[in-house]
């Protein structure tokens, strides 16, 4: 899984105690004044830095504290269809501050290009992770979102957009799931790139996780040192477990597999009945989160529709990068909004 997993957005940012300021980039100062007129509390805007393609970047810098955000590996890219992965995406983010005149993102305790020394290395708030999955066919990659809008996540809100997309997000992470040629769509892309008749073709579905400011350092990933491609792999497995939750509802013995306490519920459930009139909420969380061990999620409406034999869900693949398909970007052209 090492090549299908890469980073589609990275927020990140480093403070450096140095005596000579470095360049200076902003996009304006917000300034929020009290009762009386008094400047109470100002905040520096990041300037936006535009490629080619309509992509762009955040930069901002006030001679020491600098901070970047954005589609790093999109930007002056065609399209997103395939990025960058951690070494890759840091490096080319690198790129763009020399290009600038500013110090690379470093870790720790040591001395960049400009000879002078970082005491606090760079800290990564926001990282978005994604892999493609084939489904086969636009209309079997409809029945995958279909399928997954009867999922629920635990402890995590969930959304909808008919058929083409769905998320759960709570104040860790965002799991989002869309069919990858119409998102093209929405962005501009012609009907008749090759992409986008490649991604139709193969019914190509798009799993994202946003990993949020509390889950990395939780996990102890807002560090670069400390990020590598094995454990964002690692996360991504770990959160996906939705895809490999197999739906037992139509094994005719299931109901004798599942605990004695559980089973009138899952049974009501299989009947199609409302079973907020069989118990509390608390109960049915309770229980529901048991039987969704056994692939049974009594939280969501019966799931009358049958999933489509050729789409297995505990067996989808992540998609490799066809050898037609190039990571290399134009020549960035790092011109600030407004000069």
């Amino acid at each position: 899984m090492a090549n299908e997993i890469f980073i589609d957005w990275i927020t990140i940012s480093q403070l450096h105690e140095v005596e000579e300021l470095f360049p200076i980039f902003c996009g304006g100062i917000i300034v929020n004044y009290d009762a009386i007129g008094r400047a109470r509390h100002e905040r520096v805007c990041a300037a936006t830095f535009p490629g080619s393609h309509e992509t762009s970047l955040r930069l901002k810098s006030d001679g020491k504290h600098i901070s970047l955000s954005g589609n790093v590996g999109r930007f002056s890219r065609k399209d997103n269809l395939f990025n960058l992965d951690w070494q890759q995406t840091l490096s080319k983010v690198n790129r763009i501050l020399l290009d600038k005149g500013l110090p690379p993102f470093s870790s720790g305790q040591c001395f960049n290009s400009f000879n002078q020394a970082d005491t606090r290395g760079a800290r990564v708030s926001r990282l978005d992770i994604t892999c493609n999955f084939a489904t086969g066919s636009e209309s079997q990659a409809r029945a995958l979102i279909r399928w997954l809008s009867n999922r629920s996540v635990s402890r995590m809100k969930k959304g909808r957009a008919g058929d083409e997309s769905v998320w759960w997000v709570n104040t860790r992470h965002m799991l989002k799931a869309y069919i990858k040629h119409i998102e093209m769509l929405k962005h501009g892309c012609a009907e008749d790139d090759p992409v986008y008749l490649w991604c139709k073709e193969q019914g190509v579905v798009r799993v994202e996780i946003e990993l949020k400011k509390r889950l990395l350092h939780d996990e102890g990933l807002n560090k670069i040192e400390n990020i590598t491609d094995e454990k964002l792999i690692a996360i991504f497995e770990s959160e996906t477990e939705i895809f490999r939750r197999v739906d037992r509802s139509d094994e005719p013995d299931i109901l004798d597999a599942l605990p004695a306490k559980s089973r009138i519920y899952a049974a009501a459930w299989f009947a199609g009945k409302d079973l907020v009139d069989l118990a509390s909420r608390a109960t049915l969380f309770r229980h529901a989160k048991i039987l969704r061990e056994y692939g049974i999620d009594i939280m969501e409406p019966r799931n009358i529709e049958q999933f489509p034999v050729k789409v297995q869900i505990v067996d989808l693949k992540p998609l490799s990068m066809p050898d037609w398909y190039s990571l290399e970007d134009e020549k960035p052209r790092l011109k600030v909004v407004g000069e």
